[in-house]
């Protein structure tokens, strides 16, 4: 019977030590629970903030380096380059973690340069660590790799421009081609901004799902030990879900005080269920009339302009396909003061189980000094333009002047002089229309080929056109637009081709035929003019010629890096020439 006892004392004391033991593993990991919860939200609050010291810092490259364009200071493109040291850090720290044998303190050091915080920077690598092949971990370092190829472009693009700026002499043409590429790279990024921020929520939302199923199963587990087991734990829960809910406040925290304005709106009620606090400071209403006053409340405070298109959208809510969401609009909202202010509301579209929409979640930003400064620099561009087309139109006057006091200086002089005033005449004629077609056109950069050698070769034509002899021209021209850089040169060669056909090739005869063409060739412009009247000498050397007209051909085509051939047989005589667009028209 003692044996029997102390036997049964035994096995009590193993059933004790082993539900101590299950006591045990299972307060193990529910901390373990609980300080990866802790640990994944800070992390993901160190990210959340360095995202955005990195999307400052990137407004501010283009602020300083817009700036540097204007002033062509040499502060503002050191302030350009100071910048970027914040993104490096998170760069350096990015890539030092993606090595197999990576060096703590060099990754810890590198996040530091990117302003985040020293107590984030564990969390932060070790969510990296541990989830950086995890799909939206994986989606963020993806786009930040693809920022990063982004951002080597602007700092090259602003190397670029420091070189220029520091030859001198920069035209505010290139300038303001320079701020439209400035602008364009500033979108690109700010669009991976906001997929970096997407991609930082699904994996909020992720780790939430795993926090929970985790606590899920590890309640049925504590279950099965026993009532004894799960009361001796309740505590222990308790502790853990009060941990949980400071830790979604700490990260409720972090969006409340977030400068944009995020929202979630019910489809079905169209009233808000949550808005953050950021819209008293940008519009100045209260959120609670916000909420209570849905899309109806907004409708009443938009810009009549914007009110049409925008009750479109929302009368679609119901039915609309995801391929036809609009994920960004921009429109204009009346605030508590009565100003009108730009908004750009970056949201998506939440579907239930049965894949209705039911929500739209998104964030709202105040992009009025965006929309002030896209207004001055088109105001800026329509002033440059009339300036441009005054400009183009005053030189195109004053040659016309010029070719009337050459035509004035024929009287009274030699036949050979009047022929030399009459070529230069016609010189100055091609480089006017030029001009002509420049400030009648809507693009003040290009020319359209084919209707400026139309109208160039009619002019020609008229000059020589007489009742003893009929020359048929016919021309035909790919519609190709070119610069004023490519148009003046290749008006003066056809002028001095031209001119050299009636003077030596239909010298003497009555009739005869000249083509112009021009075609594209294995990625060149190819123009040929050919003439069958008198054939020119075999052995004709462009660039050892005596004559003025064979000299300005050699330079023009070398101007515009092209060639040029003569050919002739038994009827044609040929001259062909290759050039290659300059790559803003190829």
């Amino acid at each position: 019977m003692k044996n029997s006892i102390e036997q049964h004392g035994v096995d009590v004391d193993r059933k004790i030590l082993t539900l101590f033991i299950f006591a045990f593993i299972c307060a193990v990991l529910l901390i373990i629970s609980v300080t990866l919860a802790v640990s994944f939200a800070s992390g993901l609050r160190g990210y959340v903030g360095g995202e955005g010291h990195w999307t400052k810092a990137q407004k501010e490259s283009v602020i300083h380096l817009s700036h540097y364009i204007s002033t062509e200071e040499e502060e503002d493109f050191n302030n350009f380059k100071r910048v970027f040291r914040v993104i490096m850090g998170d760069r350096m720290g990015r890539e030092e973690l993606k090595k197999q044998d990576y060096d703590y303190d060099v990754a810890f050091e590198a996040y530091r340069q990117g302003l985040n915080h020293p107590d984030d920077i564990p969390h932060m690598i070790r969510i990296f660590n541990l989830f950086q092949n995890f799909g939206p971990v994986k989606q963020a370092i993806e786009v930040w790799e693809t920022g990063d190829d982004k951002i080597d472009e602007l700092i090259s693009f602003g190397e670029t421009i420091h070189r220029e700026i520091q030859k001198g002499d920069i035209s505010q043409q290139q300038k303001e081609v320079w701020l439209d590429e400035l602008i364009r790279l500033d979108h690109e990024l700010t669009d991976l901004e906001l997929r970096f921020s997407d991609s930082m929520d699904s994996m909020a939302r992720s780790v939430n799902q795993v926090v929970k199923w985790t606590t899920i199963v590890l309640g049925l587990f504590i279950i099965t030990i026993g009532v004894w087991l799960t009361t001796r734990f309740y505590n222990s829960t308790n502790i853990w879900t009060a941990t949980l809910q400071e830790t979604e406040e700490k990260f409720r925290n972090v969006l409340d005080n977030s400068r944009d304005v995020l929202f979630k709106m019910n489809v079905n009620s169209q009233k808000y269920e949550y808005v953050s606090p950021a819209l008293e400071t940008m519009l100045g209403y209260d959120t609670n009339e916000f909420s209570e006053g849905g899309i109806k409340f907004i409708m009443s405070k938009m810009h009549p302009e914007d009110k049409e298109r925008i009750q479109k959208v929302v009368d679609r809510y119901e039915s609309v396909e995801d391929r036809e969401f609009l994920s960004t609009l921009e429109y204009r909202l009346k605030d508590s003061d009565g100003n009108w202010k730009w908004v750009s509301n970056t949201r998506t579209m939440v579907r239930n189980g049965n894949g209705e929409p039911e929500a739209i979640v998104g964030t709202v930003r105040d992009i009025s000094y965006r929309k002030e400064q896209e207004e001055k620099i088109r105001k800026s561009l329509q002033e440059k333009e009339v300036l441009l087309k005054e400009i183009h139109h005053r030189v195109k006057n004053n040659l016309s002047i010029i070719s009337s006091l050459l035509e004035l200086q024929k009287d009274g002089v030699a036949d050979e002089v009047k022929e030399m005033l009459s070529e230069s005449q016609l010189r100055i004629k091609s480089i006017a229309k030029v001009h002509e077609k420049l400030y009648k056109s809507k693009n003040l950069a290009d020319t359209s080929l084919d209707i400026y050698i139309s109208e160039l070769v009619e002019e020609i034509e008229n000059t020589y056109t007489s009742d003893k002899q009929s020359i048929d021209i016919q021309h035909d021209i790919i519609p190709v637009s070119v610069s004023i850089n490519e148009a003046i040169p290749i008006g003066l060669m056809l002028n001095e081709l031209i001119n050299n056909a009636f003077k030596h090739s239909f010298k003497g005869k009555e009739t005869g035929r000249l083509i112009i063409s021009a075609s594209e060739v294995n990625n060149q412009i190819q123009m040929e003019i050919k003439s069958d009247g008198n054939k020119m000498d075999e052995n004709l050397d462009f660039s050892q010629h005596d004559s003025l007209g064979m000299t300005l051909i050699d330079l023009l085509v070398k101007r515009i890096n092209g060639t040029i051939e003569m050919e002739q047989d038994d009827i044609w005589t040929r001259f062909t020439i290759r050039f290659s667009l300059a790559d803003d028209h190829s």
